[in-house]
């Protein structure tokens, strides 16, 4: 069921809730960016993370942006971007960015996360993942196929040298 923009979702012990603001999520932001940065061949890591971080200043006030945050025991534990910018898609959404910090898991949390978001916007998404972050294609393999019951497209896209998982909610 679809949850208003301002109220939160409680699950076993933690919250996922709709923001407008990046303050919560940008302590492990970066920390997200270090594990990301393993995926890809960057020259100078300070300045990618710089530009990323003034990226996510997109998603404050956007109507096309979404925030969404897990937090656990008032810790912001997680967090889902989702925006319109799509590589495999002619429109929809997709999960731009997504992250769990490691000790979490493999505990069901992402797995609520990302279901929780596609709940929210039903229609046509999109999760895109680089061909070396071996973790994210099991995971997203996983809770696509659980949610979708198997009713969707797994595409390669060489320019992202990675795959997309395609599928329609609601």
């Amino acid at each position: 069921m679809k949850q208003d923009n301002e109220s939160a979702y409680k699950i076993s012990g933690s919250m996922i809730r709709k923001t407008q603001t990046i303050e919560k999520i940008k302590p492990i932001y970066t920390e997200y960016l270090a594990h990301m940065s393993r995926f890809f061949n960057i020259g100078d890591v300070e300045a990618w993370s710089r530009a990323a971080v003034k990226n996510l200043n997109r998603y404050v006030g956007a109507d096309d942006h979404h925030i969404y945050v897990l937090e656990r025991s008032g810790a912001v534990i997680g967090f889902a971007l989702v925006n319109d910018h799509l590589r495999f898609n002619a429109d929809g959404l997709a999960i731009a960015e997504f992250y769990v910090q490691k000790e979490y898991a493999k505990k069901g949390y992402g797995r609520r996360l990302a279901e929780h978001v596609f709940v929210q916007f039903p229609g046509r998404w999109e999760v895109a993942v680089t061909l070396k972050n071996d973790s994210a294609l099991v995971f997203w393999d996983q809770v696509v196929s659980t949610y979708t019951k198997n009713n969707f497209q797994k595409k390669w896209n060489h320019s992202f040298n990675g795959y997309g998982f395609v599928f329609h909610t609601g």
